[in-house]
């Protein structure tokens, strides 16, 4: 299982009558078989050949939908590049991406429509734009005329692609500086698809949630789902998710910290009002009635969390991972509850800690940055793929992570703190709903957004005071050297990325108290 191509065939194969996708179509579900994925792919491969004569860069934006992934995939198994672009960002800084990454026609989603003039003004490079719609009428190139016109026609072995072919171009989220273009192969997917084992069945049902254009839900939601004949059912929105929950009923569902400890409040809010009922049966219902693993990743996730959820009946497994990787360096160990680490490293990767920092070799590792020499050469070191995060593992080879060396606080006594360690312990506290460590006039300052919901009902004087004492616990937890000395309350969310992550590079707003 060398390609991509490999992946989508073998998929057909095995599970070719099995229902690969399911999505609401307006008042219905639509229900795609592994078999019909396979052939709409090979569509799309004709279509870009036809067109072009030749592989392209194709850039792809929008939600998840069948659609989305067929023109996502159907790029890659013919040899092109696919270029997914997150939806979140500015009109300007779409194009920008497009046109750093040489984009040669663009699917994009309905909603995007309005934008087309200006992506075709401000990207001239571009040469094709289909809408990802299922509509055949009128003039407007769209996914259900490329679908109705093109066969399915099987690849000559000529044009396959091998497992060194460049089959997409992820851009990094930007959060210290300009996004990077992340080259991976169709080897770097294949090798991150199978380096766990039995991680799903093909009678598991799936809800993908996540953004499209992260590579963990590509790899994760998508692809594994390949591999062992998943169904995927696309979730339509973030405030669905409880709907959708109960609409799809899935076994296995893959989550940020932040989404998990949301679905965590509603069950908590529905228990309280219903006294006479078992949180647990609560649960159940709001889960599906199926549910049996969430699979986390992208952010800290709360041992006070995974505590939680397990008595519910569910398990949450932590893994870490990143672009550059495809992205799986460690994944959760279901057989036992994570204590601190983010999962156990993965078959085939080996991670080395170089001055504290965390490297990876594997054959998931990039082929480095698009048209970046510079930053790739930073990043791989004859063959080590420097993490920038800070960690250790230990001798059952579980990764502990204590932060990203860029972000590291060095004061004038010579310590070196890592702001995202005092960050979580802060945040097991409860202490705001948002929270940044940092230095400021050479003391370490916690700046707080508490919120609507942790101090609810209590004056500002009321709140103050207990965010004062659970700051004087925190520091009663911690070493002299990394005590905080001055606490910062702003009125206002921190800004974030699209991904939702705190920007450090922003301006201090909170006031002294």
């Amino acid at each position: 299982m060398k390609t991509l191509f490999d992946l989508v065939s073998d998929a057909q194969s095995n599970y070719g009558s099995n229902i690969f996708v399911k999505e609401k179509c307006g008042d219905g579900i639509s229900e795609k078989t592994f078999g019909e994925f396979y052939a709409d792919a090979l569509k799309i491969t004709d279509f870009l050949k036809d067109k072009f004569g030749g592989t392209v860069h194709a850039g792809v934006i929008g939600p998840t939908s069948y659609n989305y992934l067929v023109s996502y995939i159907g790029t890659m198994i013919g040899g092109s590049t696919a270029v997914p672009i997150d939806a979140q960002l500015a009109p300007a800084d779409i194009c920008e991406l497009l046109a750093r990454a040489d984009v040669d026609i663009l699917f994009y989603d309905e909603r995007f429509s309005a934008a087309v003039p200006a992506f075709k003004a401000n990207c001239p490079n571009i040469k094709e734009f289909v809408s990802l719609s299922d509509k055949t009428e009128g003039d407007t190139p769209t996914m259900g005329r490329v679908l109705e016109k093109y066969l399915p026609k099987a690849l000559e072995t000529s044009e396959l692609p091998d497992e060194k072919t460049l089959a997409a171009i992820l851009f990094t989220s930007g959060t210290t500086g300009k996004a990077k273009g992340v080259m991976l192969s169709h080897g770097n997917f294949t090798d991150n698809v199978f380096c766990c084992e039995n991680e799903s069945t093909s009678e598991d049902v799936l809800l993908t949630v996540l953004p499209i254009h992260h590579i963990y839900c590509f790899t994760c939601d998508i692809l594994l789902s390949l591999r062992y004949g998943t169904t995927v059912c696309v979730n339509d929105s973030l405030l669905k998710v409880a709907q959708n929950l109960k609409l799809f009923a899935p076994t296995i569902i893959l989550l940020v910290p932040m989404i998990a400890a949301t679905v965590y409040k509603q069950i908590k809010t529905a228990a309280k009002a219903n006294p006479d009922i078992p949180i647990q049966a609560i649960a159940k219902s709001a889960l599906g009635g199926r549910l049996k693993v969430i699979y986390s990743g992208g952010a800290y996730l709360n041992p006070e969390l995974i505590t939680a959820y397990e008595e519910l009946g569910v398990t949450i497994a932590q893994g870490y991972g990143m672009t550059e990787c495809s992205p799986r360096i460690t994944t959760g160990d279901l057989s036992r509850k994570s204590v601190g680490d983010v999962g156990t490293v993965v078959k085939g990767c080996e991670v080395r800690i170089v001055d504290g920092e965390i490297t990876v070799k594997s054959g998931s590792v990039m082929q480095g940055y698009y048209k970046d020499e510079k930053s790739t050469a930073e990043t791989l070191k004859d063959g080590w793929l420097y993490t920038g995060d800070l960690g250790y593992v230990d001798e059952e080879n579980r990764l502990f992570i204590t932060g990203r060396k860029k972000n590291l606080i060095i004061l004038s006594n010579g310590e070196n703190v890592s702001p995202e360690e005092l960050e979580n312990k802060a945040e097991a506290l409860q202490i705001a709903q948002e929270l940044m460590v940092y230095s400021e006039d050479e003391l370490l300052t916690i700046e707080l957004y508490l919120g609507n919901e942790l101090y609810k009902g209590k004056t500002e004087e009321e709140a103050v005071t207990e965010v004062k004492e659970k700051v004087k616990q925190l520091n009663k937890a911690l070493p002299s050297s990394k005590a905080i000395h001055r606490i910062r309350i702003r009125n206002t969310e921190f800004e974030k990325t699209t991904s939702r992550k705190i920007k450090r590079s922003q301006q201090v707003k909170g006031e002294i108290v």
